[in-house]
Formats: C-alpha cells, sequence, structure tokens
C-alpha cells in the first residue's frame, strides 16, 4: 500500500519526543514503520533518534546544491514567527533584529496563520553574481522574498509575493519550486527576509544555486518526472485493460491507485499547480493533501481485493474500510478548505493504515498466500526509498537527486512490482479459470452419463438425437434388450449383473462408428442410434456382429458369463421424425423377437414418419 512520503510525518514523531523523550519517539517510529516484524528495526530507530536529539539547536550555513564557491550564507529564524509580526519594517526594527537565533536545520512550520521569518545572510566574493535561492518544497501557501539588500539596508529589487496560493504567474522563473532570483552586481554583504506561511508542516530548509545551474536541473528534474510519469501511465492503461479483460476487482482499484499516485506525484512536484489548475491555486492548495488521501483509500481498497481479505482475514478487511472512511474524511475536509485539519488527519491515517497492511499482509502470507510476499515486496521498495530521503534530509548522505527524486523512485518502484504480481494474479485466474471449466465439463458428462457403463443416458440422448434426426437422410434405431440378464442377478447377484452391463456397453460400443450413439436407458436395456444408414444390408450385417460380440462369454469373479440378445430396428428416412416414434417401433419389433425365440433381432413394419405438427 502506498502513503504519503515518511517526511511527512517528522513533525508528529518531534512533538511526542518533546512530550514524552526519545525513547517513546522511536518506539514510534519504529512501530509506524516497520510493525513488529522486522529485526532491523533497531537501526532505523537509532538513526531517528539521533536525529531528534542532536538535529534542533545547531544553526545551519545556507544548503549549496551546486558550485557556488562565490556565495556563501547562513539563515537565521525569527522565533513564534515574531508573534503578530507581519510587516518588513517590523521585522527589521533593531528590536527584532536582535531576537533572530540561527536557524535548526530542519526548521517546519504551520499553520499558515502562524508565519516564519528567516534572514539570510549572503557574502559574495565575486562580480556579478546570477544567483536563485529555492526552498525545497513546492507546497509552502505563502512566500514572500524580500531584497536583497546592500551593507547599506537599501532594497535593490523589489519583493516577490508567490506560494501554493497564488496563480502560478507569480512563481519567478516559472519554476515550479518556489524561488527568489538574485542579481548581485559586485562582492559584498547582503541580507534577504523571507516571510513563510503554510496551511501544512513543511520544510523551510533553503538552499543555493547559480542560476545556470538551476536552469540545467530544472530540465533533468522535468526529464525524469517525464519518465517516472511515464511508467505510471503505462501501468495504468495497461492494466486498465486487463481490468477490461478479467473483470477483477484488484485490476480495477490498481487502476485507481496509479492513477491518484500520479496525481499525489504531480502535486507535490508542482506540476498539478502549473500545468492542471494554474489559475485556481485554491484547488492546487487542495489538492496537496487531497489526493494523498485519495491514493491512500484506494490503496486501501487494492491490498483488501488482491490479498483477499475478506477470505483470509474477515475482521482486517472490514477495519480497512474504516481507513477508507477516514481517507474521504480528509477529502470532505480539504474541499471544504480545512487543509491544516486534512493534514493531520492525513499524517495519522497513513502511520494507522501502514500498521493494519502490513500486519494484515504477514497474516495472510503466514496462512499460506503465496501472493502476499509480492505486496510486502513492492512495499519494501517504496520504504527503501522513503528512508533513503529521510537520511539524505539528515544530511547523512547527500545526494540532491535522492532529495528531489526518492518519493517517485519509490512509487514507480513499489506500482511496477504490483503489476508483475498482478500479472501472477493473471495466472493465477486463468489456472482457477481453466480448473473450473474442466469441473463444469465433468460435471456436464456425469449429468449426460450412465454412471454404470459409462454410456449416454436418456435426457442426453433425447438431446444428441434431436439434432440427428433433424437432418435429411436414413437413420436407424436399434433398441437392445439383453435375454436372461435377470437369472444372473438372481444367481451370482448384483455385482456379476454390473460386470456384464458394462462387458456389453464396451462391446457395443467398439462396433459403431464415430457419431453413432450408444445409450442405456434403464436396467439391461440399451439403445443405438446410427445416423445415414441408406443401405439395409450393411445395417444388418452390423446386427448380426453385434449380436454375435454380446454372446461372448464375459469374464467375472463367478467364471465366465453368458448372456444373449433380442434386437429391433426402426427407420428414419425424413427429417423430424420423433425418437420417441422411432423407439416405440423398435421396442415392438424387438419383442416381437422376444416371443418368437429371442436371441436374434427384428425390423418395424414401416419406416417411421414424422410427427404432425
Amino acid at each position: 500500500m502506498s502513503f504519503i512520503s515518511l517526511t511527512d510525518n517528522t513533525a508528529l514523531l518531534r512533538r511526542l519526543h518533546r512530550a514524552h523523550g526519545p525513547i517513546v519517539a522511536s518506539v514510534a517510529a519504529w512501530v509506524c514503520v516497520f510493525g513488529w516484524s522486522k529485526r532491523w528495526a533497531s537501526a532505523a530507530c537509532l538513526l531517528l533518534l539521533l536525529y531528534l536529539s542532536g538535529g534542533q539547536a545547531a544553526a545551519f550555513e545556507l544548503q549549496a546544491r551546486s558550485d557556488t564557491a562565490q556565495l556563501r550564507g547562513t539563515v537565521s529564524h525569527l522565533p513564534d514567527g515574531g508573534g503578530t509580526t507581519n510587516s518588513l519594517e517590523q521585522v527589521r526594527s533593531p528590536a527584532l533584529e536582535r531576537r533572530f537565533q540561527p536557524a535548526p536545520q530542519a526548521l517546519r512550520g504551520g499553520p499558515a496563520q502562524q508565519p516564519h521569518w528567516l534572514r539570510v545572510s549572503l557574502e559574495q566574493t565575486g562580480h556579478r553574481g546570477e544567483w536563485v535561492l529555492a526552498l525545497p518544497t513546492t507546497a509552502i501557501t505563502s512566500v514572500v522574498f524580500h531584497g536583497p539588500f546592500n551593507a547599506q539596508g537599501k532594497a535593490l529589487a523589489p519583493p516577490v509575493e508567490t506560494g501554493l496560493s497564488a496563480p502560478f504567474d507569480t512563481r519567478p522563473l516559472g519554476s515550479e519550486r518556489l524561488v527568489m532570483r538574485l542579481r548581485l552586481a559586485e562582492p559584498g554583504s547582503y541580507t534577504v527576509y523571507v516571510r513563510l506561511a503554510s496551511d501544512t508542516s513543511q520544510s523551510f530548509a533553503l538552499q543555493a544555486w547559480e542560476l545556470t545551474e538551476y536552469l540545467a536541473s530544472r530540465q533533468d528534474k522535468r526529464l525524469f518526472d517525464g519518465i517516472c510519469y511515464g511508467i505510471l501511465l503505462a501501468l495504468l492503461v495497461y492494466n486498465l485493460v486487463l481490468a477490461g479483460v478479467f473483470r477483477d476487482a484488484a485490476f480495477g482499484w490498481y487502476v485507481l491507485t496509479c492513477g491518484f499516485a500520479l496525481l499525489t506525484l504531480t502535486s507535490f512536484n508542482g506540476h498539478a499547480a502549473h500545468y492542471l489548475v494554474p489559475d485556481a491555486p485554491g484547488w492546487a492548495v487542495r489538492l496537496n493533501v487531497l489526493a494523498p488521501a485519495l491514493w491512500m483509500a484506494c490503496s486501501a481498497l487494492f491490498a483488501r481485493h488482491f490479498l483477499d481479505l475478506p477470505r483470509h482475514t474477515p475482521l482486517l478487511a472490514r477495519w480497512l474500510w474504516g481507513v477508507v472512511a477516514l481517507a474521504l474524511a480528509s477529502v470532505a475536509l480539504a474541499g471544504l478548505g480545512q487543509i491544516a485539519a486534512a493534514q493531520r488527519l492525513n499524517e495519522v491515517l497513513s502511520l494507522a493504515a501502514v500498521l493494519l497492511i502490513l500486519w494484515a499482509t504477514l497474516r495472510v502470507y503466514r496462512q499460506g498466500y503465496a501472493p502476499a510476499i509480492w505486496y510486502l515486496a513492492g512495499q519494501a521498495l517504496l520504504f527503501v526509498a522513503v528512508l533513503a530521503m529521510v537520511l539524505e534530509s539528515w544530511q547523512l548522505f547527500r545526494s540532491p537527486f535522492w532529495h528531489a527524486n526518492g518519493l517517485q523512485v519509490g512509487v514507480s518502484a513499489e506500482l511496477a512490482v504490483f503489476a508483475l504480481a498482478l500479472s501472477r494474479r493473471i495466472r493465477l485466474l486463468r489456472q482457477t479459470q481453466r480448473d473450473l471449466e474442466q469441473r463444469s465439463k465433468e460435471l456436464a458428462q456425469a449429468a449426460d452419463t450412465d454412471s454404470l457403463t459409462g454410456l449416454l443416458n436418456r435426457a442426453a440422448l433425447t438431446r444428441e438425437a434431436a439434432a440427428v434426426l433433424a437432418l435429411p437422410g436414413t437413420h436407424a434405431l436399434v433398441m437392445v434388450d439383453l435375454d436372461h440378464f435377470k437369472e444372473i442377478n438372481d444367481r451370482f447377484g448384483h455385482q456379476s449383473g454390473d460386470t456384464v452391463l458394462q462387458a456389453v456397453a464396451g462391446r457395443l460400443r467398439g462396433q459403431l462408428r464415430n457419431g453413432d450413439l450408444v445409450a442405456r436407458i434403464g436396467g439391461d436395456e440399451f439403445v443405438l442410434l446410427l445416423p445415414n444408414q441408406p443401405d439395409l444390408v450393411p445395417l444388418q450385417a452390423l446386427l448380426a456382429r453385434l449380436q454375435d460380440v454380446v454372446r461372448q462369454p464375459i469374464r467375472s469373479s463367478n467364471g465366465p458369463l453368458h448372456v444373449d440378445s433380442s434386437m429391433g430396428l426402426s427407420l428414419s428416412q425424413q427429417p423430424g421424425t420423433s425418437l420417441d416414434v422411432l423407439m416405440q417401433q423398435a421396442d415392438e419389433a424387438m419383442y416381437r423377437v422376444k416371443h418368437s425365440g429371442r436371441g436374434s433381432y427384428g425390423m418395424a413394419v414401416k419406416p417411421a414418419q414424422p410427427s404432425a405438427v
């Protein structure tokens, strides 16, 4: 199941750390990320503990995301946003200037009613610098860049007001990220003030780029985003086709999961605000929490169907409906503009849903449901990608690529594995379908077959004969009744009688052509329907052979058994003759043989005629 980035939960874990100490925060992180089944969870908890306990007090230099050797800077933060401070003049007053403190490395903010003020002190050592100050996220509600101010306090450029709540054409350089372009004409000291307000918890860690490096990185980012979007679209379309072919709910929920994962990524990357709703900033703000909520809901339902939870763990399957209900509640909050509440609900829901789904997956896997391992594999890929993003944000290793692209790499890998899992599900469905078809054939055959001899029963004979007798030509029907069969049953028992019936059935079938029908209609009576028999001489020769093979001794546990047969023949020479009429005429001919001495065959007096309509 896919959820919003784990970095979105850092604020919640930090609150646990401040309120209850690092041990409680670490245990909470261990439970929400791994559940209780991962032995190596303690390593990640230790890293989290180090981050929570040691990463809040130290000031940080302006992060350099390119070769910025001629520009250095530090970032300071006005605690509590300066209270009710909202104007630059107040912030630059001596009283508030003295209150600026070194900014923590992981400064985060929210809600929008409590803005943050940052002061960026820059030192340019070269001539005529072209720089970009960039925020690491696209989702800050409101950003105002003031400056740069030179050493004499003079503003060198007008303020830049932008943010997710502003139309996209306010973004400098047409950038999805929130940036400020700096033109510094000479060496010296400069200051930039940044006012930030966000409805959701966001990272405010500023980065410095050389302009040409930033523009090149944007092209690389767009190319990589296009590749990831293409992968997700291909998976979506492919499985949409499969959903239409197989009519399996798992495919449908997978398609919706892909769709809302794609919408979430486009929202997080700023492309939704750029291309989907450039002039509707209110919806750009809503999409940042609405899309992940819908992603969670569809992911939960995909897990429910893919893991077949109603059959394996009905209770957990019902609990997943609670996840879906809360996700839809978050969608409703976002639609009503309650962005902060929707974001908090998303964060809590992501933790609860991860725990619930992992628990359900492990239970299903322990019950021997093999596809569950595919689900775990997909989740593991997403987790590794997100963990790498978290470690990079803690500066345990430096990878601008992973910082910008880790989430969509993990999502693409996860959904690709799920697609492979669904392809295996196709094979399972096909095998199940083949088994059902085979079972259906067996049941149909059993319904049409005499259980003792394997010949057609009366119902099957009636159905098959209707098709034969509707065709033009001469068709023959032979009634066969065994002579002295009752004596075998009375003397040797029904088991010997069954042996005789089985042997006679095999001998009759062995003398017939493909397309001829032979049925046992009761007791020791058999019916043969022989299509296309225009010549009487070969037909009489066939009847003589049939009587000869029936007379042959039959091996049994009681020694050789002997039976004879009396046969009656009737002919149908016009299409539409009734089977009942043919059987009645053949039966009359057979009983004339029995009364005249048995062991022979007789023929109906005249051919049967079609029944009157």
